[in-house]
């Protein structure tokens, strides 16, 4: 059923694209109303295979495309609650990951639940074990829970023994990275690269990775072949190499110089308002740019307090307050970050992040599936 399902939505998509000769999926107006005539098709098909695995997934992504995820969620469970006795434990694994990441928004507890049973179930779908991944790290990244982060390595760990594809991999190695695995990430960050040559992500994973193993000389190297932006010889939008994310390894290398350059090229880009910026002012004895940089900044702070007492259309005087306040604390973390640089040889630290590629992980999807 799978192929004659794809092949409906073939036919719909070329019929359009031939005619107009612009993809299908650049005008959500005309999206929505092919996905609608895909959509009673589909229903059609419930109609005589209600148990058919590939039509309801259809026909879920289907909701979903039309902003109806609510109906994909009813969809799904309705289903599962009719006939889970009835089906492989393949086939529920595909429904358990679909209805996964149709709660996956606001990180709803259920996406962990599905996502478990859909593991429990041994699913044979990478995307299984790439939003369970993903749904750790983001953990991770709110509160930097270790155990999380563990959780999101072994899912990593896992989606290889499925699929050892480039994003599964990519996060395996991210997150040997962030617990300090440094000997082991960069050695799968090198075999990626060489099935992906000067990939940027990759390039400055290696460096990330010799700038905490000490190999000062061959961090400097990779960081001087990044190329900002998005990567083109890729053809990735997803892998945007940002400024900060080289800047700050200089920083962490103690190259100052490189370091103020690179700020300055940013400079329309980034805020560079900060403790780092000051002190890579002041111990390379820019000591009038660092004065006129802090005092720019205090005095940019006072506007902002001033510009809240004058507004009179706070909801209450407790919120302008708070506002006022929380300007006030930024003055007065300035004033400390300054105090400190100038006089206590202090050294604000920047921790060098990396991140997996977030994106769909819903198996039947109709942008990256069908």
């Amino acid at each position: 059923m799978k192929l004659v399902i794809k092949e409906y939505w073939e036919n719909l998509k070329t019929e359009y694209e031939t005619a107009y000769k612009v993809s299908i999926f650049s005008d959500y107006n005309v999206l929505m109303q092919y996905a609608e005539r895909f959509g009673s098709y589909l229903r059609g098909l419930m109609q005589e295979h209600p148990l058919d695995v590939d039509v309801v997934c259809a026909l879920a992504t289907v909701e979903q495309v039309l902003r109806h995820e609510e109906n994909s969620i009813q969809l799904l469970e309705d289903f599962l609650e009719t006939y889970s006795g009835e089906l492989s434990d393949t086939d529920k694994a595909r429904v358990y990951t679909n209805l996964a990441f149709y709660y996956n928004d606001e990180r709803h507890i259920k996406e962990y639940d599905y996502l478990s049973v859909a593991v429990k179930l041994n699913s044979p779908y990478i995307e299984t074990y790439r939003g369970l991944a993903l749904y750790h790290f983001s953990s991770y990244e709110d509160n930097g829970s270790i155990e999380a982060l563990t959780k999101s390595l072994q899912a990593f760990e896992k989606g290889i023994s499925v699929s050892n594809d480039y994003e599964i991999s990519y996060g395996y190695a991210v997150c040997l990275f962030e617990l300090k695995k440094y000997e082991k990430a960069k050695t799968i960050f090198e075999q990626l690269l060489l099935k992906y040559p000067n990939r940027m992500r990759l390039l400055l994973g290696i460096a990330y990775c010799d700038v905490y193993l000490g190999n000062k000389k061959q961090a400097l190297d990779r960081l001087k072949k990044i190329k900002l932006g998005s990567d083109v010889a890729y053809y990735l939008s997803n892998d945007e190499i940002y400024d900060f994310e080289v800047f700050n390894a200089y920083y962490v290398l103690d190259e100052y110089e490189l370091f103020l350059e690179e700020c300055e090229k940013a400079e329309e880009d980034c805020d560079l308002s900060g403790g780092p910026y000051y002190f890579g002012l002041w111990t390379t004895n820019q000591h009038d740019l660092f004065h006129r940089e802090v005092d720019k900044q205090r005095t940019e702070l006072l506007e902002c307090i001033e510009d809240v007492k004058a507004v009179e259309d706070f909801d209450s005087e407790e919120e302008k307050q708070s506002y006022i306040q929380s300007w006030e604390d930024d003055l007065e973390a300035l004033s400390t970050v300054v105090h400190k640089i100038k006089h206590e040889n202090y050294k604000p630290v920047v921790e060098l992040k990396l991140y997996p590629i977030y994106g769909c992980y819903l198996i039947d999807c109709l942008f990256h599936n069908f």
